[in-house]
């Protein structure tokens, strides 16, 4: 779990985490305890913990991929094994833990613009080994939100054009969504016309409903954004159509002064969970295709109070880089950062 907190304002950290999770929010010194889809504390605190085996990490500082052992009250692990980035395979920006004990890396170059995603396991002491590109899975585009279905036979992802000279998206950003078949390397696009994003992107238990939040792109006064209609949908990647905005609504966000943070499909492909930040509270709401929003529960918050929310997961894995309503980690309590260079924050995975 990770944990952060700002003087000023508040975000939150995302790992890729199943829909029975726990949210544990720290404010200033007290915690507390909350959970979403209607779940209470109690419930949260009776969820197991697995030790990972290895933490693999992979970014733009030391090696392309490392492998170590957790860390420990002794110091921080112990490196196991490190590799070296294929020729012309550029930076890694993402890493995801797969089904099977697969892991997938998505690596960026700017020169030409282009992702080329690869596909490797770990042998039992921890070694990387099979380390391949993905049949299909090179594009001249920036990726980000990596997600695997169950049978590991397809990956979605979102795609942007580079920004000029460098690793950052172009703007204005359009939505955009692939699903590759890591089989025969054939894909597919659905897109949205008109200053978008999207993000949250995870498959359904069925293997071919794939669940996103989408939100508008509205120019404000200043440099940043903000963003709006928040919408998550489900898309059956087998039935005809190329609109992001054609699946099914399972949440639409509300009118208020409410700004939607998080917004997921769970593993049913009906329900889901999100955040939503007031400017006196935090808000964790649960959602029913076909019904209003349920709040599960509030927060409250003093203004300039510094926040910080990690999640606890528990249950069946998610296999999805769920990285907020930006796949690219631009959009930050309803406001889209036109200024911000980075990705999001998968740039590390477990196994188990």
């Amino acid at each position: 779990m990770r944990r952060e907190s700002e003087p000023v304002s508040w975000r939150f950290q995302r790992w890729a985490a199943p829909a029975g999770l726990a949210v544990l929010v720290a404010a200033s010194i007290a915690t507390v305890g909350a959970t979403v889809g209607g779940e209470t504390p109690q419930t949260a605190g009776r969820f197991g913990y697995q030790a990972p085996r290895f933490m693999l990490s992979a970014g733009r500082q030391g090696p392309w991929i490392e492998v170590r052992t957790p860390p420990t009250v002794n110091g921080p692990g112990r490196v196991v094994d490190t590799v070296r980035p294929p020729d012309s395979a550029g930076e890694v920006q993402e890493i995801l833990a797969g089904p099977g004990g697969s892991f997938v890396v998505a690596a960026s170059r700017s020169d030409p613009c282009e992702t080329r995603l690869f596909r490797f396991r770990l042998t039992g002491d921890g070694h990387v080994t099979g380390l391949a590109p993905l049949r299909g899975g090179t594009t001249p585009a920036l990726v980000a939100g990596l997600a695997m279905n169950r049978r590991g036979d397809r990956l979605a992802y979102t795609t942007a054009p580079c920004a000029p000279h460098s690793l950052a998206a172009a703007s204005p950003p359009r939505a955009a969504l692939t699903v590759l078949d890591t089989a025969t390397g054939s894909r597919r696009t659905w897109s949205a016309a008109g200053p978008s994003v999207i993000g949250e992107i995870v498959w359904a238990r069925d293997g071919r409903t794939l669940g996103y939040a989408t939100g508008d792109v509205v120019p404000g006064a200043g440099q940043d954004a903000a963003v709006r209609n928040v919408t998550v949908r489900a898309t059956d990647t087998r039935e005809g159509g190329s609109g992001l905005r054609e699946g099914r609504v399972l949440f639409r966000a509300p009118g208020g002064p409410g700004a939607v943070s998080s917004a997921t499909m769970s593993p049913d492909g009906r329900t889901g969970y999100g955040l939503m930040r007031r400017p006196d509270a935090v808000v964790l709401f649960a959602f029913t295709e076909g019904r209003p929003m349920r709040v599960t529960q509030t927060i409250s918050r003093k203004p300039g109070e510094g926040v910080a929310i990690g999640l606890v997961s528990s249950g069946e894995p998610r296999y999805a880089c769920l990285n907020g309503l930006d796949a690219f980690g631009r959009a930050v309590d309803g406001a889209f950062q036109t200024t911000f260079a980075g990705f999001g924050h998968c740039g590390s995975a477990m196994a188990y």
